[in-house]
């Protein structure tokens, strides 16, 4: 039987060693985020196995709910080899099975699977140049807002975007706090009220996390923000992004200059999951994702 601990913020480090030999690219395996979001709605234990990383994510409300994540490592495990594992954790289930997993083995998987597509965690993938750029045509739209914001508010010097680091990166509690108690988070409050706390482990744990983003001040008042990480080794994560809503074009400048900011490794953002939320799925999908790709839960028969 294996044996899994508690993961702690330190272990940040393990997790993106196996990261980097890895071929994934969705957001629930970005080990800035599950050490942020860590404790929450859901906790992680860890433990290795054949060169490999196992996560177990485990329901705060239900502590008999766990199963785990795909296998951190640098090829993929054949279906018999996942279905020991998933024996040996004393556990039935994988959920945020990449849909590429079993491309050529779909058939083993079926006869030891029950494979579910994993609803709300579809992810949102884009190029970086895309993003900074915002070329063509299908563009056109978000560039007129961007210019309509820099109109109104840049070239007026009203505008100041700084690289976000320990020192100031504190402001962006401000406007997350303000995010968490407007009317329209109450139907996702339990998930507001998380997010809030991993802001703050993130504010905690700014070096330590690798993480990276810009705020933007209007009339030296925090107005947005974009934080990321590392996903892997070209894959950036955009783990959270804010800009107040009353100000025409700003979210979308908020994020071509975090585009810009971008450490020149990261050739990919994902901008994680639309949690099945028809706004965020529309918001998403008007930046013309490259790829939309699905996540999978196997369950073992």
């Amino acid at each position: 039987m294996l044996k899994f601990k508690k993961l702690k913020d330190t272990d940040y480090k393990l997790i993106k060693s196996f990261a980097q030999r890895s071929f994934f690219q969705s957001s629930f395996y970005c080990p800035a985020s599950i050490l942020m979001w860590n404790d929450c709605l859901n906790s992680y234990n860890f433990c290795t196995f054949k060169d490999a990383l196992l996560i177990m994510e485990l329901d705060e409300k239900y502590k008999d709910k766990k199963r785990l994540l795909m296998p951190f490592s640098e090829k993929p495990f054949s279906p018999e080899e996942l279905a020991e594992i998933l024996k040996a954790s004393d556990t039935t289930s994988f959920y945020y099975c990449p849909e590429h997993y079993f491309e050529k083995d779909i058939s083993s998987a079926k006869s030891l699977f029950n494979i579910y597509i994993q609803e709300g965690a579809t992810d949102y993938l884009y190029t970086a140049e895309d993003l900074s750029q915002l070329k063509g045509a299908k563009y056109s739209k978000k560039r007129n807002l961007i210019s309509q914001f820099e109109k109104n508010y840049l070239e007026n010097g009203l505008v100041e975007t700084l690289i976000l680091n320990r020192i100031n990166v504190a402001d962006i509690l401000e406007l997350s706090k303000e995010w968490k108690d407007a009317k329209e988070a109450e139907e996702l409050m339990d998930i507001m009220e998380c997010e809030f706390k991993a802001i703050e482990k993130a504010l905690k744990n700014w070096d330590e996390l690798e993480l990276f983003g810009i705020s933007i001040y209007i009339d030296k008042k925090i107005s947005g923000f974009a934080v990321g990480s590392f996903l892997n080794n070209e894959v950036a994560d955009l783990n959270f992004e804010k800009a107040r809503k009353d100000i025409k074009g700003l979210y979308q400048f908020l994020d071509r200059e975090f585009a810009k900011s971008l450490p020149p490794e990261y050739t990919i953002v994902n901008k994680e999951t639309d949690m099945g939320k028809e706004g965020l799925a529309k918001a998403k999908s008007s930046y013309h994702p490259i790829k939309k790709p699905k996540s999978y839960i196997l369950e073992l028969k």
